[in-house]
């Protein structure tokens, strides 16, 4: 019998305090959410300088200055307050929102769950002094100080352990605090910003990133590119076409080289955004275009008017919605039309013809049939210009041709009623189910079989490491630079041995024995652009060097599987599908693509109209 339920209580106004606590758990995740908050009111305050200092990893400390144009001392105590803010005064404010932030939570938020200090001066010498400690005013004091704002936040949920044991590792929150910083460099080339580190308050703080300001033309931004990234990427970045600056489209876009890294960036209106929609576009453009899965580099920058787009549908500003339907087809051309450049093609001008014309002839599996002869005004055309009318012959040769089908049973127990047909274009393997047609994917089948050996080979000893002779060194940002530091010793026991150099540059100076001196350079580079990027790293160690052997492992199987459009004979065939169907799990790639599509007799005859 359930025991008696929880004593109900009367309905009572919850404290200020308590509404400040629970309000700050929407907008302050993370140091890095701190980071960003002060931050976008540094540059809404016109910043030409915001310098950044954090203190094992913002956990213990996190410090932003600006030269912006400061507080007055009569509304410092009214900034630290909920849903104060001189960014808004109506409704109709709200739809036209041109700074970053609008909402006036974001000090309030920070103070109500640390010691927060705040610092502020209109003009030089006039300044003011707040001290708040969860979310009670402390210290209200005149100050002398420069023209700008300094807030600085200690012990970040000291007064909400709950939250506070959620924190990752120093090193897990110093990336994504990096993160933030790059971001906001990339909107704002003509800002200044400088961030430093210190692993503990003994230390001294180490210099991480420093971005001179530049302009915010296009070569602004590609010097802007180059202090965060290098200039190597520089080189194989295109612009979008000049023609969609005019409707506030344009950026960059790399070449295939660039796919080895995962560096996305979406600006609207300076705001860093990861918006799944134009993404989507992105990625569709480049599956059509580039005919692959991995996106090469992008920098996209759209400045729009501030009332087509919703900036006040997420508690952290992460998300907006389009107010103009249109805009998405006008990036999808632009971010098409730099596609094309970057590949270095040109779409063929279209021709009037010139001389005779003639009807093609038809095609058949591996044979041409008999054009019929050419008409009157063939005839006539080829008396005009020229030639001889002939009969029609061929306008192409058949691209692939196959080997004679065979129909050989496939053995194995639970695959006796599959029957091999054949081979599709040299890309897909076709069986013949007792109830349905089975078309499987040659190339991440095989993927599939490579990586689940691999992984068990790897599993079973230690990584074998090869020194290298010459290192190789890698272009990184101040964020992926970070994230390699924090996977390091998983690295390490995969058989890399890899360290950070000054000005952004890493070095390896180890591989895996298993893997070619490039390929282990770019799976490096790719780790460390998708852990940048925001993917998660397991926080033990005996986890974090397993999620980098399953990388290791795909990243090998990718390789030297079976490649599409190479012919396979009956006989490997039928060995590839056996194995398949011997892995664990068969039906997927190691990289989430299927392997197998199944077409069902009922699908097949609902198609032919049967059903």
């Amino acid at each position: 019998m359930a025991g008696p339920g929880p004593e109900r209580r009367g309905l009572r106004r919850l404290p200020d305090a308590l509404i400040s606590q629970i309000a700050a758990g929407e907008v302050v995740e993370r140091p890095s959410s701190v980071v960003k908050e002060l931050v976008e009111n540094a540059l809404d305050a016109g910043a030409a300088r915001i310098e950044i200092a954090l203190g094992n990893g913002g956990r213990d400390l996190i410090s932003v200055a600006d030269d912006g144009s400061g507080i007055a001392a009569e509304d410092a105590p009214l900034a630290l307050e909920r849903h104060a803010t001189s960014k808004i005064a109506s409704f109709e404010d709200l739809l036209e929102v041109a700074t970053l932030g609008f909402r006036g939570e974001a000090l309030a938020s920070i103070a109500a769950v640390s010691r927060c200090e705040l610092l502020t001066a209109r003009s030089a010498g006039d300044g003011h002094r707040l001290v708040v400690e969860g979310g009670r005013l402390a210290v209200d004091e005149p100050v002398s100080r420069p023209r700008g704002t300094t807030v600085t936040v200690e012990s970040l949920f000291y007064n909400v352990p709950a939250r506070k044991q959620f924190l990752k590792r120093p090193a897990t929150e110093l990336r994504h605090a990096l993160t933030v910083v790059q971001g906001y460099a990339l909107a704002r080339p003509d800002v200044t910003f400088v961030l430093r580190h210190a692993p503990d308050a003994e230390s001294p703080g180490r210099e991480l990133l420093r971005a001179q300001a530049t302009g915010v033309d296009a070569v602004g931004r590609l010097n802007r590119i180059a202090q965060l990234f290098g200039e190597d990427l520089v080189n194989r970045l295109t612009p979008l076409p000049e023609a969609r600056r005019e409707q506030g489209i344009s950026g960059f876009v790399g070449d295939r080289e660039t796919t080895k890294g995962r560096r996305l960036f979406l600006f609207v209106n300076g705001r860093l955004l990861r918006d799944r929609a134009v993404l989507a576009i992105y990625y569709k453009a480049v599956r059509d275009l580039m005919k692959g899965d991995r996106p090469p580099a992008l920098f996209l920058f759209l400045d729009v008017p501030p009332e087509s787009v919703d900036v006040n549908v997420h508690p952290q500003k992460a998300e907006v919605r389009f107010r103009d339907a249109a805009l998405m087809g006008r990036i999808g051309s632009a971010l098409r039309r730099g596609l094309e450049a970057a590949k270095g093609e040109e779409p063929a001008p279209l021709r009037e013809p010139s001389g005779p014309v003639a009807p093609p002839a038809w095609t058949g599996v591996g044979e041409v049939r008999e054009a019929p002869a050419a008409p009157a005004w063939a005839e006539e055309l080829a008396a005009r210009y020229g030639g001889e009318a002939g009969q029609a012959g061929k306008l192409a040769e058949v691209a692939y041709r196959p080997e004679p089908s065979t129909r050989a049973p496939l053995s194995g127990k639970g695959r006796e009623s599959l029957r091999l047909i054949g081979q599709y274009k040299g890309t897909m393997i076709l069986l013949e189910g007792p109830e349905a047609l089975l078309v499987v994917d040659q190339h991440v089948a095989h993927e599939r079989i490579l990586y689940e050996r691999f992984r068990r080979s790897l599993r079973q000893q230690d990584a074998a490491s090869q020194t290298l002779l010459v290192p190789r060194m890698l272009e990184l940002s101040a964020a992926e630079n970070a994230a390699l530091a924090e996977c390091s010793s998983g690295l390490a026991r995969c058989g890399y041995a890899v360290s950070s150099l000054s000005g952004g540059t890493a070095a390896i100076t180890a591989i895996p024995a298993v893997l070619p001196d490039k390929e282990a350079e770019s799976l490096v580079l790719r780790i460390a652009t998708r852990v940048a990027g925001g993917e998660e790293l397991p926080s033990e160690d005996e986890a974090l060097a397993d999620y980098l052997l399953i990388q290791l492992a795909a990243s090998r199987a990718c390789r030297a599987a079976v490649k599409m459009h190479e012919a396979l004979s009956a006989e490997k065939m039928e060995s590839l599908i056996a194995e398949l169907f011997a892995c664990e799990h068969p039906y997927t790639c190691p990289h989430g693509r299927p392997v197998v599509l199944e077409l069902t007799d009922r699908d097949l005859e609902r198609r032919f109209k049967r059903r």
